[in-house]
């Protein structure tokens, strides 16, 4: 979830949506060809996914690759040809010394990538690099190397689309599988579970059994300014037993309020997009969401392991995934909800001492210059991880406080991030690849 769309006060949210979407790059997308693209693309690989299908297809088709010239890791099937020569055999005698020739560069295998992972903290991993396939021009194939249970791993699959020559991505579909699943998807093919669908800058993945929580989303560039993972008191509510075990208080694991600088991945190596994923051991603390802090500039995102919205629960033994039971907000965004609702930018710094003063038992007072503005600095005399938990508080708070006067949604407002269990064909005005939710999201949603 990202900083909301719609507050009480249209100028003040302008500003907060240009500061909250500032880490992602705008969008130039020819809606149009890219969604008549995307539909032949989807209609013949991906049209009507099922879980159950995802499972059957996961061990099948699994043979030769086919001729994909120039693409690392894929050969052609074509069967050898050896011709006969007339040419007479050599009548040298002895032992003759010859140089093989140096092979061409048709001649020499890509080496297959490996994923590189980085160990954070005590209990928190990161994809530092994944194994990266290009499966053909806007579609890459990532082998995350993160243990999803059951033998499998974490996969993904990206869908772009190429404007004014640089890349922005329309889908990600996270799975789970192995070796096979992965040469499926390699081919083009389906493969593995479906856990997540959807373009996203915050989303959990839970393990029912209580494994180590996957957190990923699409992210600014490495090199534009910095950017955090920010945990918070564990909210499972009846989560499908997703909580792990508690640690040892001195596991060195992260605790509730805690912060860690996260370095996102370069999917395609050119700078254009980026994404960042974690796994996390949810001992003493969970994740709440992420920070990103430039100059001049901030943004929030966040999901909690009881946000049907953001967040799936993933039965590893029977290879599906459900939604977690929805919580009420945590106490601190429901006491902060209120001073939002009237008049949003003249209380966004009062709810910043409330949140700052509570969370650290003082009477913090905001010095006389801090405006919305300059949240991206951590005021002195505040702690840094303290002010990172509260701009997410307040983030949060203000979405609730942009949706408390409009009409409940149809049906229970929540979105299932899982595949339907009936296939599904899409009318040509109609969006089946979330496209709105992208630009929702890139634009203010």
């Amino acid at each position: 979830m990202n900083i909301p769309h719609g507050s009480p006060d249209d100028d003040f949210v302008a500003r907060v949506r240009e500061s909250a979407h500032a880490a992602v790059p705008a969008s130039t997308l020819d809606l149009d060809g890219v969604l008549r693209s995307s539909r032949r693309k989807h209609a013949t690989r991906r049209a009507g996914v099922t879980l159950a299908s995802t499972l059957a297809l996961a061990t099948a088709g699994a043979g030769a690759a086919g001729a994909l010239p120039g693409i690392p890791g894929l050969w052609s099937s074509a069967p050898v040809t050896v011709e006969t020569t007339d040419a007479p055999p050599s009548t040298l005698e002895g032992e003759v010394d010859v140089d093989p020739p140096a092979p061409s560069p048709t001649d020499i295998p890509s080496p297959e990538p490996e994923t590189e992972l980085a160990d954070l903290a005590p209990g928190v991993r990161t994809v530092a690099e994944p194994a990266s396939y290009r499966v053909d021009r806007d579609t890459v194939v990532l082998d995350l190397g993160l243990a999803a249970g059951g033998g499998d791993r974490y996969l993904a699959v990206v869908t772009l689309a190429k404007i004014d020559g640089r890349h922005s991505a329309t889908d990600l579909e996270l799975l789970a599988g192995g070796d096979t699943a992965l040469q499926n998807l390699r081919e083009g093919n389906l493969g593995g579970t479906l856990l997540w669908r959807g373009v996203t800058s915050d989303a959990m993945v839970l393990p029912s059994d209580g494994g180590p929580a996957l957190v990923f989303g699409f992210s600014s560039a490495a090199t534009d300014g910095d950017q955090f993972l920010v945990f918070d008191d564990p909210l499972t509510d009846d989560a499908a037993g997703a909580q792990g075990a508690h640690a040892a208080p001195d596991s060195g694991a992260p605790e509730a309020g805690a912060s860690l600088r996260v370095t996102p991945f370069d999917v395609l190596g050119d700078g254009s997009v980026w994404m960042r994923v974690l796994q996390v051991d949810r001992t003493t603390a969970e994740p709440r969401g992420f920070i990103y802090s430039n100059e001049d500039t901030w943004s929030a995102s966040w999901c909690r392991s009881t946000s049907p919205e953001c967040a799936v629960i993933h039965d590893v033994a029977g290879k599906s995934v459900d939604e977690p039971k929805a919580a009420e907000p945590a106490p601190m965004v429901a006491e902060l909800t209120p001073m939002l609702v009237e008049d949003a930018q003249a209380n966004e710094v009062p709810a910043m001492e409330t949140c700052v003063a509570q969370r650290t038992g003082t009477e913090w007072t905001a010095p006389p210059q801090l405006t919305g503005e300059s949240f991206w600095q951590t005021p002195k005399g505040v702690d840094a991880d303290v002010w990172r938990l509260c701009l997410i508080d307040l983030s949060e708070a203000l979405q609730l406080a942009s949706t408390a006067n409009e009409p409940a949604p149809p049906g229970d407002g929540t979105r299932n991030p899982a595949p339907s269990k009936e296939p599904t064909t899409s009318p040509e005005n109609e969006d089946p690849l979330g496209l709105g939710d992208l630009l929702e999201g890139l634009f203010g949603g």
